[in-house]
């Protein structure tokens, strides 16, 4: 059987319809969270970015548990200390398990936010499945930079698989730099090794990898900014080539999407695109899919394409309303944007019904909580 053949099986068998993410229609071009496949994530600061992505992964890992399909994740959490990361965790988690809404704030006790008997019980409860949780993932909250990332990576894939080799002749090189050359003028050539696939322990297994956010990286050498990027999501392409590796990364945006010149044309699409990821635009060149995220309420907006976000006299959404847009999709349609409820105080999302078709008692709920 050649490989093609294989991979049209393995469609026909299922093996590629992808973990849950909690979304549905999305999904209809996402597929859910593939195996080899570079996600990148973009938003201004405060759109809850990192909270969707975490809500992705947290969805992803109990779609794999209840499959019984191994699952291997490396969070790169720069922004975002653990117990802050397990406050929200467990929000999540108890308003998905018990449609409580505990926010993450008073979990964690700050100011005069305080537990009540019953919530310190059900925290308590639960508290040795988010710690199982996070012991299954391996966080990384100390900086590193690209080449320590590629190495540490790919440790782990060779603890789960076999890199396959080829001998090839590479010229010979000098400590120097230079060409090495024989008595008689003629160029030297070396024996050399390098990786040209890998076969898995488990080919049903994911490995994934969650970095937030890359600009954080370390600068590796005397690269700058850019440079660091590149060299990051070089190593990601590489990794998801070879290794099968699934990348989501998030990468924040610059200010245009921000801009007065930007919002004050009422009839130019404001929603997120390509050159609003900042930094560099190789991560962008180089993934599978790129999302952004954007929250139309910090714009001032007062209705997005028929949703109401903070109309007068009428219940609105307000800071619970998010724009899901797919910008890039090689695998799929793009230029796509989606209507996502949130819920702050819960890290809880859900696609929302064609504005045409949201009544009042969806407005009334979402503005309550208790949109589900």
């Amino acid at each position: 059987m050649s490989d093609f053949q294989k991979r049209i099986d393995d469609g026909v068998s299922g093996k590629y319809e992808g973990l849950d993410n909690g979304l549905d229609k999305v999904n209809e071009y996402l597929y859910g969270v593939q195996r080899k496949w570079y996600y990148l994530f973009g938003g201004l600061s405060n759109t809850a970015k990192t909270t969707f992505v975490d809500w992705i992964l947290m969805n992803a890992i109990r779609d794999a548990d209840i499959k019984g399909i191994d699952i291997h994740v490396f969070y790169y959490s720069y922004e975002i200390d653990a117990e802050s990361k397990k406050c929200v965790w467990m929000s999540n988690h108890l308003f998905a398990k018990y449609r409580v809404e505990i926010p993450p704030q008073k979990i964690a006790g700050y100011g005069s936010n305080r537990l009540t008997p019953e919530e310190k019980e059900l925290v308590d409860r639960e508290t040795p499945y988010i710690d199982m949780l996070f012991s299954r993932i391996n966080f990384r909250y100390d900086p590193n930079n690209p080449t320590g990332i590629y190495k540490e990576l790919m440790d782990h894939f060779d603890q789960h698989g076999k890199f396959n080799k080829e001998k090839y002749k590479a010229p010979a090189i000098d400590k120097y730099g230079n060409d090495v050359y024989d008595n008689e003028g003629n160029r030297v050539f070396e024996e050399k090794q390098r990786i040209v696939s890998y076969t898995h322990n488990n080919p049903d297994a994911y490995h994934i990898v969650v970095h937030d956010h890359i600009a954080l990286t370390k600068i590796e050498k005397k690269y700058t900014l850019k440079e660091n990027l590149d060299k990051l999501s070089e190593y990601y392409v590489w990794l998801r080539n070879i290794c099968g590796l699934t990348v989501m990364a998030i990468q924040q945006f610059n200010q245009t999407l921000n801009s007065v010149e930007r919002r004050k044309f009422s009839g130019v699409d404001l929603t997120p695109q390509q050159n609003d990821f900042k930094d560099s635009g190789n991560p962008y060149q180089d993934c599978d899919t790129a999302c952004g995220i954007m929250n139309p309420h910090s714009l001032d907006m007062t209705e997005w394409k028929g949703y109401r976000i903070n109309i007068k006299g009428k219940d609105s959404m307000k800071d619970s309303f998010r724009v899901f847009k797919i910008i890039k999709n090689r695998k799929g349609k793009a230029n796509i944007s989606f209507g996502i409820y949130f819920n702050p105080k819960a890290g809880y999302f859900k696609e929302l019904p064609h504005p045409d078709n949201m009544t009042d008692q969806d407005y009334k709920d979402i503005k309550e909580g208790v949109y589900y």
